[in-house]
């Protein structure tokens, strides 16, 4: 009996830590569904980074938690309605991965400090964008991580450009159905209210084990 209970324990605290890498961390959950076009741009070289910061952690699906994740799902039939799809740029980040983002780029302008941590720490924020039926993606006034002035949520467009800021505003309205309201400086990331409520899953299980 004791040998069993011995053993128990022992595959509880591997399994916490050396979860699969398509493990959900502690405490979140996949978002996915017709309604969701998955392009993670930090699990690439195309960022402002240059550099796949997601590999070395096996993190290739949209963790979020569930708090959020209910309010995107109830976002999933009005997108269906208008023929469109949410495109989930970034999701949950582990800790680890905040940290080799801030060691490449060491600076809070465009970096959130790991000491601090990032709302995508917590599972409760997601940088999105739109996409039509056939994943086509909805041309918005910047493209996502524009450092620039244009990348606010309210920055005006040029008359030739009203599409532009009409998609983003249908982004932003579409949101705001759920309860969900971007950044004043980046039209894509929008994040559950009360933030700081919700604590940093550092989730050593999302790493590769």
């Amino acid at each position: 009996m004791r040998r069993a209970l011995l053993t128990l324990l022992f595959l509880s605290a591997f399994h916490s830590h050396c979860l699969p890498a398509h493990a959900a961390p502690s405490s979140l959950v996949v978002l996915e569904g017709p309604n969701f076009l998955l392009s993670l741009q930090y699990d690439s070289d195309h960022n402002f980074l240059k550099k796949n910061v997601y590999a070395d952690f096996n993190l290739h699906q949209c963790y979020v938690h569930p708090d959020l994740a209910a309010k995107l799902q109830a976002l999933a039939p009005k997108l269906a309605e208008k023929k469109l799809k949410l495109v989930l740029w970034d999701c949950y980040r582990p800790l680890a991965v905040q940290q080799a983002m801030w060691k490449l780029v060491p600076d809070s302008r465009y970096v959130a400090n790991p000491k601090s941590g990032s709302n995508h720490n917590r599972g409760i924020a997601v940088d999105v964008s739109l996409a039509k039926e056939d994943g086509t993606l909805v041309e918005m006034p910047t493209a996502f991580d524009d450092f620039t002035s244009f990348a606010g949520p309210k920055s005006p467009c040029k008359p030739e450009q009203g599409s532009l800021c009409g998609n983003r505003d249908l982004l932003i309205e579409l949101m705001a159905t759920v309860g969900l309201a971007p950044l004043p400086t980046e039209w894509w990331h929008y994040q559950l209210p009360s933030a700081k409520k919700y604590p940093i899953i550092e989730a050593i299980d999302a790493k590769k084990p």
